[in-house]
């Protein structure tokens, strides 16, 4: 375990999936260390990539899991979507995302044969050659492309399976466009949590197991990072990183060491 930082920070920003629970079930001790962060009188905000639901599901899920944690604690890349949407004036959008999220951004004109947007998350089985290219032709056709997040996999208790970043990678390269990201690693999304907490990047650290989004996302702000070898976690990934974290645990359990 690296060096403690001598300064206490006001808040942590921890990732879900793979850092509290991986596969429907709870990371070692990490109920406990959020259990402890709030006793030590912390600010906690949690920031997941998932985009097949929405903030009030996901709160339900970690309740269910035994987490003490609070809907508007949570920042998903679909919130992060549906504010971005709402700055945009009189935009249309193209959605292909679970039918439970696309009644999230209901507010939002929908136009599937010439929007502005299309927005892309977690399809499923629907990520077809019709949809994708459907999409395709929205796109060429002057459509700019937003991605809820790139991830290209994630795990649950049947296995491995594609995430929509893989889509959207291949939307990029057939369209010649460049995706707008919400979730993690974009600045866009940090920024909106910590605008949350009121706090400036120094006072917050990133808790993720995703170096490519956690902790990469951290070293563009600024912040300081914990990286735990759990979820997606490798261990090539420390021999050349993308980003360099600041602590390097073997689980959010030894969080509580640290601070």
């Amino acid at each position: 375990m690296q060096k403690i930082s001598p300064t206490r920070p006001k808040a942590f920003l921890i990732d879900l999936d793979g850092t509290l629970y991986f596969k429907g079930e709870p990371c070692p001790g990490a109920i406990e260390t959020v259990n402890y962060l709030r006793q030590e009188k912390y600010q906690l905000r949690f920031l997941t990539n998932t985009t097949a639901k929405t903030p009030k599901m996901l709160h339900e899920q970690m309740q269910a899991l035994g987490f003490d944690i609070y809907e508007d604690e949570i920042f998903n890349a679909t919130y992060a979507c549906l504010q971005y949407l709402r700055a945009q004036p009189e935009i249309s959008c193209h959605f292909m995302v679970d039918d439970a999220v696309k009644a999230f951004f209901k507010e939002i004109s929908v136009d599937d044969d010439a929007p502005d947007f299309v927005v892309v998350g977690d399809y499923g089985e629907r990520f077809d050659f019709h949809a994708l290219n459907h999409a395709f032709r929205l796109l060429m056709n002057g459509a700019e492309l937003i991605a809820l997040q790139k991830g290209l996999y994630w795990f649950s208790s049947e296995g491995m399976f594609l995430d929509c970043g893989a889509f959207v990678t291949l939307l990029e390269a057939a369209a010649g466009k460049t995706a707008k990201v919400m979730g993690k690693p974009s600045e866009t999304f940090f920024k909106l949590a910590l605008e949350s907490l009121q706090l400036s990047p120094s006072e917050v650290i990133v808790v993720g197991d995703d170096i490519t989004s956690d902790i990469v996302g951290a070293q563009t702000m600024e912040m300081q990072s914990i990286l735990v070898k759990t979820g997606k976690f490798k261990s090539d990934q420390l021999e050349a990183p993308v980003a360099e974290p600041t602590w390097v645990l073997k689980d959010v359990s030894e969080l509580a060491q640290l601070f």
